[in-house]
């Protein structure tokens, strides 16, 4: 019974203990670190997004996003669950072996499915409306002719799987200042070379109407930029990882997680594709706008997960650090519904659609909150297979929800698809994680074992 109350994260909520927990919270570095380099990648990210906006039709922003989130999901294929692996295996086993072998797989994965992804978007591009804000002055398709989309698609897809593991390899490693520098640095060359091209477009008045492609351009440059590391390890495998050792050894754990990304991405990512299929390119720039919004709030919850779980995995606890992020989570979720009406107002009058949108979205900072706090106990302790369930129970809830109540409610029924999903998330990594859950598990399991025995 003792340790039961030790386990449970509510028990410590006494007011001595409670107001102790939060100041040592607040004295984690690495939490702290990592929760800098992803408010500087939510924030600069989503500033991307916001400056598209600005500048872009609103079918031209749809384009941004629908070619990004393309990319974003085929990467997902490529990195094979290959970093959640790294960040639970690595500070158990320190294997140098595993880094390797996952840069090695990762790279001739991304080719593959870089070079698929690439001859469907060269037969099948997104159409485009010809609505931009600036007239054409001189055109890169006039200048060579031609669908150009494809060209950014392998580097685009390459470029997200080498920052995947690099991130991945920093936290495995537990260096969390370098996962700081990494995610800051290529976010900050990203708005650096966006201002350095519209300036350029502004002022020569060539590429005007090209201007997205030149914002894909600059958000591919930084990924290589920060490459270093991969391409390191990359160069350093000898011929025994091409047996891949330490990843077969692994592979149960790596394809539940692999499943558990794709998950993830679908629901991040492959929604608006569904999207913009269905519903065409307007819609998703209503919603998305939303999203981008989303993306700066759920800081907290991404940083959970990335923090806690190699620290779980080491043998940390670290509670004051997931009462800091639900205390956190609520505080952004009303600071969401309460500030989303006059910011999208003052900074985009042209989508003041995405107002409740962006309101009701903001209700799934929690569940997402305490999704990720218990994925990072269920992962350190290997149980990938409850995780992998529930992310793909929240996917299935996702897509028929935007196909349901998109039909009815258009953009605020993809907010509502989203939110319903967080919660169905949550319930289910909490619920499967119960005592009272394992305890019928085993139980059932016991059962059919002298059944087979019997027999």
């Amino acid at each position: 019974m003792t340790e039961r109350k030790e386990r449970n994260l509510f028990s410590l909520l006494n007011a001595n203990s409670f107001l102790a927990l939060i100041r040592q919270g607040l004295k984690v570095k690495g939490f702290i670190y990592v929760t800098v380099g992803n408010l500087v990648n939510a924030v600069l990210g989503g500033l991307f997004y916001l400056i598209a906006a600005r500048i872009l039709s609103v079918t031209s922003y749809g384009y941004i996003t629908y070619y990004l989130s393309l990319s974003f999901f085929v990467s997902s294929i490529a990195v094979l669950g290959l970093s959640a692996t790294i960040s639970t295996f690595y500070p158990k086993e320190k294997k140098d072996d595993l880094i390797r072998e996952s840069a090695l797989l990762t790279f001739i994965l991304g080719l593959i499915v870089g070079v698929v992804t690439t001859l469907y978007v060269f037969f099948f591009p997104a159409p485009v409306g010809s609505d931009t804000l600036y007239s054409l002055q001189f055109s890169i398709q006039a200048l060579i002719g031609g669908n150009l989309d494809f060209l950014f698609t392998l580097p685009l897809v390459l470029g997200v799987v080498f920052y995947t593991i690099a991130l991945a390899r920093a936290l495995g490693r537990r260096e969390y200042r370098k996962f700081a520098f990494i995610t800051s640095f290529v976010r900050v060359a990203e708005i650096g070379l966006v201002a350095v091209f519209y300036f350029f477009c502004a002022f020569s008045g060539y590429f005007l109407k090209d201007i997205e492609k030149l914002m894909l351009v600059a958000y591919i440059v930084p990924f290589y930029l920060v490459s270093y590391d991969y391409f390191r390890d990359l160069f350093s495998v000898r011929r025994a990882s091409f047996h891949f050792a330490e990843i077969r050894s692994k592979l149960t754990f790596t394809l539940h997680t692999w499943g558990m990304g794709l998950a993830q991405a679908s629901r991040t990512v492959l929604d608006k594709i569904v999207i913009g299929l269905f519903f065409g390119l307007l819609f998703l720039g209503t919603y998305n706008l939303a999203f981008q919004f989303l993306l700066i709030f759920l800081i907290i919850p991404q940083s959970l997960l990335s923090y806690l779980l190699p620290e779980k995995s080491a043998g940390s606890v670290r509670r004051e650090v997931e009462i800091i992020g639900i205390l956190a989570a609520v505080a952004i979720t009303v600071l969401g519904i309460s500030l989303a009406p006059y910011l999208i107002n003052w900074l985009f009058p042209n989508f003041t659609g995405s107002i409740p949108t962006t309101q009701l979205i903001s209700l799934a900072v929690i569940p997402a909150t305490l999704a990720n706090i218990k994925s990072s106990v269920l992962l350190s302790e290997e149980r990938s297979k409850i995780v992998l369930v529930g992310y793909f129970s929240a996917l299935v809830v996702d897509v028929l929800g935007i196909l349901l109540l998109g039909q009815r409610f258009q953009a605020l029924g993809f907010a509502a698809a989203f939110l319903i999903s967080q919660i169905v998330l949550a319930a289910i990594l909490w619920f499967s994680s119960s005592e009272r859950f394992t305890r019928l598990i085993n139980r059932r399991s016991h059962v059919d074992q002298q059944e087979r025995t019997k027999h």
